[in-house]
């Protein structure tokens, strides 16, 4: 039995160390494409954060037209037929996530409205700077959702690096002890793993399974 368990430690252990050897070049090179990973994410990160400043900043712009009206406007200054429609424009409008097309054509229907009032300077500079915005919105937003799709996928191909560099490491260093555990046993004998195999022929705890009750049992006593 002793000659058996002794051709078998030899077994296992020569597999782990072949791990423990085998490994370390592996966790480098993983290492070298998980930083390269990193840096690539940060940057795409850098890149949607900054487009994504900007689209607030468009959209917070696009909407001075309404601020103006609020200042500027009296109503009755409007015919009964443009009070609701400019009341359902100016909400419209109001709206921080309206998309480009849907605010165009309600800025395109408040122009027809700002035509037939008296002129008023600032009324129409905010409304071309609404536009404008407006407009810079649309030509941003291509590019911004490209930068997200971008950041999608280096930042998941960062965190499919990181998992298996900490698998790897936890891999080698399980190897490690594991290594050290068979080489103590070959050195010490196996009296200890055949009492153990005895007992759990008998119907008894695995050496462990009475670790991990110990441990509990420390844990709790602890708390």
């Amino acid at each position: 039995m002793a000659v058996r368990a002794e051709v078998l430690t030899k077994l296992i252990l020569h597999k782990r160390e072949r791990i423990t050897q085998s490994l370390p070049q592996l966790i480098s090179q993983t290492g070298d494409e998980k930083h390269t990973a990193e840096k690539i994410a940060r940057k795409a990160r850098s890149n949607k954060e900054n487009l994504e400043s900007k689209i607030t900043n468009l959209k917070t712009e696009r909407k001075v037209v309404t601020q103006v009206f609020s200042d500027e406007f009296s109503s009755n200054q409007l015919k009964e037929e443009h009070k609701l429609e400019l009341s359902q424009i100016m909400e419209a409008l109001s709206i921080v996530d309206t998309s480009v097309q849907d605010f165009n054509e309600n800025l395109e229907k408040l122009s027809k409205i700002v035509e037939s009032l008296e002129p008023n300077n600032k009324i129409s500079a905010k409304l071309n700077q609404s536009v404008k915005a407006n407009a810079a919105l649309g030509d941003l937003n291509p590019e911004y959702l490209t930068s997200v799709q971008e950041w999608n996928e280096a930042e998941g191909h960062r965190r499919k690096l990181e998992s298996r560099f900490t698998k790897l490491s936890s891999s080698l260093a399980e190897s490690k002890t594991a290594a050290e555990f068979w080489q103590s046993r070959l050195e010490d004998g196996f009296e200890e793993l055949l009492i153990d195999a005895k007992r759990v022929a008998d119907g008894g705890p695995s050496s462990r399974q009475i670790h991990r009750t110990n441990r509990k049992k420390n844990m709790n006593k602890g708390a």
